[in-house]
């Protein structure tokens, strides 16, 4: 087993691994210390009049359809949400490669494995091991896009992940039952432009990568920072 010392690598910058859960959770106190409002369970959200000064955004709520008129409109609603898909056919071009394989991933209320990630090639496929938080680890294996996540019992998925892992790292795996369960096609996407008048794209819905080591939610938090840097 190889180990990448970032620190010696980096110059000796520090490291941080910022788990998706805790952020999420930093997100939330943030926008409650600004008395701001997190609508949930918003359905048929749509965006209008994005080529004018007066963009808006509307949903509906039980029976009650609202507006919300904005300066701008940031699509940060994911690969399959209304923003990306309201430029124009004309306007809008992507670029998409498809992997011919998927990541079975599981989320697990159990100690992490290590509090570094861990790569693994292995002739029966890849495996992953990444954090959460101190309590919770998320883990994955390469499997074919035939495989369903029926196929896969939490006690099948520790057996094959201790497989392909290194002997004293398979030994130290604590398994527990699984939260989470779901199989990922992987695939590398671009869709540009990411601004159509007021509507600016963010995260997957303008990009997506296969999700090693958070580059995703890296490139996500980069859009927004320079999003609000600008715009400020």
């Amino acid at each position: 087993m190889d180990r990448v010392d970032l620190h010696q690598h980096s110059g000796g910058s520090s490291v941080v691994v910022y788990g998706q859960t805790e952020l999420t959770r930093d997100l939330y106190e943030a926008r409650d210390r600004m008395k701001g409002v997190v609508i949930h369970n918003a359905e048929d959200v749509q965006p209008h009049e994005l080529k004018s000064d007066q963009p808006y955004v509307t949903y509906r709520q039980g029976d009650e359809i609202i507006r919300i008129d904005c300066d701008y409109v940031i699509g940060a609603d994911g690969f399959h949400g209304v923003s990306r898909k309201s430029i124009p056919k004309g306007v809008l071009r992507e670029y998409e490669k498809v992997y011919p394989f998927g990541w079975l991933g599981v989320l697990s209320r159990t100690k992490p494995v290590s509090p570094e990630l861990i790569y693994a090639k292995h002739e029966r496929g890849f495996a992953l091991c990444s954090l959460r938080s101190q309590i919770l680890s998320r883990y994955y294996l390469q499997v074919p896009l035939s495989d369903k996540v029926e196929d896969w019992s939490d006690e099948a998925f520790w057996a094959e992940l201790k497989r392909r892992l290194p002997s004293s790292v398979a030994e130290a795996l604590v398994t527990g039952p699984s939260i989470e369960k779901s199989i990922a096609p992987l695939r590398s996407f671009v869709a540009e432009p990411m601004r159509y008048g007021n509507l600016f794209l963010a995260g997957d819905a303008a990009h997506i990568v296969p999700p090693t080591g958070a580059r995703g939610l890296n490139s996500a938090a980069s859009d927004i920072y320079y999003l609000y840097h600008t715009q400020r």
